[in-house]
């Protein structure tokens, strides 16, 4: 850790659903909230948001999404999800990476993987019927 700086914890939340159902559930998220998938593995997922570019201040931003989707009893997962803003400045002259404690992307990440997880339980229901 540079400077010994404390890591920032990623924000977790607990669903009713699988790992398998979440991991679905989470990619299908990230691209409605117009994220593009970086990477993926089983229970593992990046993602990053478009990069907004500034030309008054002469720099870009970009929101980097980690999610790592755990077992957490018999049909539940936890899902952690860490979100890290990536800064690139010609003025500073390279990219700041800095992890977020607070962010409303959190609160929206969940709240449209909820809605996914909901869509797919009604499509199964219906299916049985």
């Amino acid at each position: 850790m540079p400077d010994g700086v404390a890591p920032v914890p990623p924000q977790v939340q607990v669903v009713e659903a699988s790992p398998e159902l979440v991991y679905s559930a989470a990619q299908q998220a990230f691209k409605r909230v117009d994220f593009v998938l970086t990477h993926t593995t089983m229970g593992r997922l990046e993602a990053a948001s478009a990069i907004h570019t500034s030309e008054t201040f002469g720099n870009s931003r970009q929101l980097v999404a980690r999610v790592a989707i755990h077992e957490a009893g018999p049909g539940k997962s936890e899902v952690e999800l860490w979100v890290t803003e990536e800064t690139s400045s010609k003025v500073m002259g390279g990219t700041r990476r800095e992890p977020l404690r607070e962010n409303g992307f959190f609160g929206l990440y969940f709240a449209m993987l909820q809605q996914v997880l909901s869509e797919q339980t009604a499509d199964k229901a219906a299916q049985k019927n």
